[in-house]
């Protein structure tokens, strides 16, 4: 275990096996009863698995409660129309009108995609948004499309201690890259600029694990373990992360004409998101084979490298969530039993039955 990275944690006599045809099933039905259109909220529905497939599962169903209670409290609006207010050939801004960030990050993409296959690059960023989930599964959009994508998201107030600092100066903000390979796993680097998500913390909570040590900070500002007592995170390797983070807070906050993390002062639900997305038509740049030979030939020589210890082999960014997805879509989802719990007292408000 790296000082900047955990794995989720396993603890298969804590979990539950949950079917995903059901499980979609349950998410589009409680979106709807919330007034969200059926194909939007299928939309949310498929964000939200496909980080659980990939072992995010801070980033994925267990996440549905908190949206609908933002949508309970008027945060999030079920049925907001999405506008485009400034287009050119290769970029447009997107106003979210508050709804779900799934949604907005979802067209925006898809936008970004179209203009890049059309100029090479295209750019959109999204204001008025709110937390879209995982960052991956947008990246991971461009990557079907073969092409590269990239995009990051702003979240609420500072929770992120500046360098040199034991004080919030931003937000976690996600990145995400995605780079499509001829076969096998795309390369996939989704990460948080702190050492870690506040959402991974939550879940180290449910299985009554604590924080590793060098993570987190407490209110006074010392170290801290506990995870009811973590109020600022470190960034991930010091100063490289807080610049991540600033930039990632540029591009959202300030690009879009929102406000950077340090500017805000409530939880994202209520303070709201703003995304960047960007994305690379690599064929518009060398050939397409061209592109495939020199990412094979240096892949393949990446992985014949000899693994350090505790290791079994060397991989590449994004492998490792992609074995878990090919296991997930044979085996079901794996999940803690409090996020199992939850799903079927929502399911009650839907009178849908779960099989688990």
């Amino acid at each position: 275990m790296s000082s900047d990275h955990f794995a989720p944690p396993q603890d298969r006599s804590q979990e539950v096996l949950i079917p995903l045809e059901p499980l979609k099933e349950l998410l589009v039905k409680i979106f709807v009863r919330m007034g969200m259109f059926e194909v939007e909220a299928e939309v949310v529905a498929d964000r939200l698995i496909e980080a659980d497939l990939r072992g995010i599962h801070s980033h994925g169903s267990r996440t549905a409660e908190r949206y609908l209670e933002a949508m309970d409290m008027g945060d999030i609006d079920p049925r907001a129309q999405i506008l485009t207010t400034i287009e050119t050939p290769a970029i447009a801004v997107l106003d979210g009108s508050n709804a779900m960030g799934h949604v907005a990050a979802t067209r925006a993409m898809e936008l970004a995609i179209k203009k890049a296959s059309e100029v090479g690059t295209g750019t959109v960023t999204v204001h008025n948004s709110h937390h879209f989930g995982a960052a991956a599964v947008y990246v991971l959009m461009a990557v079907e499309a073969g092409m590269i994508g990239y995009c990051t998201t702003n979240t609420g107030r500072a929770t992120v201690a500046a360098h040199g600092s034991t004080q919030g100066a931003t937000a976690n903000n996600a990145i995400a890259w995605g780079v499509p390979t001829r076969e096998g796993a795309p390369f996939v680097l989704d990460m948080a600029c702190a050492k870690t998500s506040w959402g991974k913390l939550d879940t180290l909570a449910i299985y009554g694990l604590p924080i590793p040590p060098g993570y987190a900070l407490d209110q006074e500002g010392n170290e801290t373990t506990d995870t009811t007592a973590a109020k600022t995170l470190l960034p991930a390797a010091g100063p490289r992360g807080y610049g991540l983070a600033m930039i990632s807070s540029i591009l959202t906050g300030a690009l879009t004409g929102g406000r950077l993390p340090i500017n805000k002062t409530k939880a994202p639900e209520i303070e709201g998101s703003e995304h960047f997305f960007y994305v690379i038509d690599l064929k518009q740049f060398v050939s397409e084979e061209r592109f495939h030979e020199e990412l094979t030939s240096a892949t393949e020589a990446i992985r014949q490298l000899s693994p350090a210890e505790e290791h079994d082999r060397v991989r590449l960014p994004g492998e490792l969530e992609w074995e878990q997805t090919e296991r997930v879509l044979k085996e079901g989802l794996h999940v803690h039993q409090d996020h199992a719990t939850l799903l079927k007292e929502l399911a009650k408000r839907v009178n849908y039955e779960v099989p688990w």
